[in-house]
């Protein structure tokens, strides 16, 4: 019983000095970078250009509420977005991120709009209270959808025609710039890492 235990330790041990090994031999940042890891050329033109030159868009999609439209809306959504997979000719992906909701903004807000002076000021420090125990019990979150869709350089306008047929389909869309590419680059990838 007791050479198991000191062959399990040693391996143990001998595990924890691979791993040791493995971290020095990551700290040099030109090797394990995460541009590196990802491929990335550079980000420009609203474009994620990579070293195989491939070219990807991201869009950024407010998606319609599609239980609240009468039968006949949700079937012209549904046609339109048959169409939309009919005519598409690129590689698309669709990316959801969660995240916990955010309300600072909304708070800083009420505050501005309701100085100590003001005469509804106990009203906003309620509404406050109220909606930051409605978060903190209900634990809220909000979610994101992008279309992140690999340009096929042959075809011209290719990202605005992917654009316009899923406003067809009812929903807000717009192209990310470069700061949005990075922030949906960073949520995407920092979720997949934690997840492992």
């Amino acid at each position: 019983m007791s050479s198991i235990n000191h062959g399990a330790t040693f391996k143990t041990k001998r595990t924890l000095s691979n791993l040791k090994g493995l971290l020095k031999k990551e700290k040099n940042p030109k090797e394990n970078s995460f541009q590196d890891w990802l491929q990335i050329e550079k980000i420009e033109n609203n474009s994620i250009l990579f070293r195989d030159n491939r070219v990807i868009k991201i869009l950024k999609v407010s998606p319609i509420n599609f239980k609240l439209k009468s039968k006949l809306e949700q079937e012209a959504i549904l046609n339109s977005y048959k169409l939309f997979l009919r005519n598409l000719n690129s590689k698309i992906q669709i990316v959801v991120l969660s995240k916990k909701t955010d309300i600072s903004q909304h708070i800083q807000e009420i505050q501005k709009n309701t100085n100590e002076n003001s005469p509804i000021y106990e009203m906003g420090e309620d509404y406050i209270r109220l909606i930051k125990k409605i978060i903190s019990q209900k634990n809220t979150i909000s979610k994101e959808f992008f279309a992140i869709v690999e340009i096929n350089l042959k075809i011209e306008n290719e990202i605005e025609k992917i654009k316009e047929y899923l406003e067809y389909c009812g929903n807000e869309v717009e192209i990310c710039d470069k700061e949005q590419i990075i922030n949906v680059l960073k949520n995407f990838t920092n979720k997949r890492l934690m997840s492992l």
